[in-house]
């Protein structure tokens, strides 16, 4: 994978990260493919649709989100596909918990036809209280 498409790859992050905390969530949907698979803390998995519908439901109130660090973006040799894993830390209330999370991200993006990246898997970790120590990433 080339610098600049690494580049690429952690500039979509920030800027997925940006347009959450944004709540500018028809951006946010724009950046995945529509099979996307998004597998949430509990392993249950989302569609692209239902994680919208989540999203934007009365469970889900979204309070701020910030990347904390890209931990790393390893690509294919063909240059075509991605997988990156990040940190973030996101405030939310679900269902009516309010939720203070450091969370592990990990997504693997694909270059379509038309030379745009877009996420095709995403996993996030269980999260963790902000006054718990941070991952560590070698």
């Amino acid at each position: 994978m080339s610098e600049f498409a690494e580049k690429v790859v952690c500039d979509l992050i920030s800027d997925f990260v940006r347009l959450m905390n944004e709540r500018d969530f028809p951006e946010v949907m724009d950046m995945m493919s529509d099979d996307i698979v998004i597998v949430r803390p509990s392993g249950n998995p989302l569609t692209k649709e239902g994680w919208g519908n989540m999203l934007t439901s009365e469970d889900v109130e979204t309070k701020g989100a910030k990347l904390l660090d890209i931990h790393v973006v390893k690509g294919s040799e063909v240059g075509d596909m991605c997988y990156a894993c990040y940190t973030t830390h996101s405030r939310f209330n679900y269902k009516g918990i309010e939720n203070d999370d450091i969370a592990v991200f990990v997504v693997i993006f694909r270059k379509g036809m038309d030379n745009k990246w877009k996420m095709h898997y995403m996993q996030r970790s269980t999260g963790r209280k902000p006054s718990e120590p941070l991952p560590k990433f070698n």
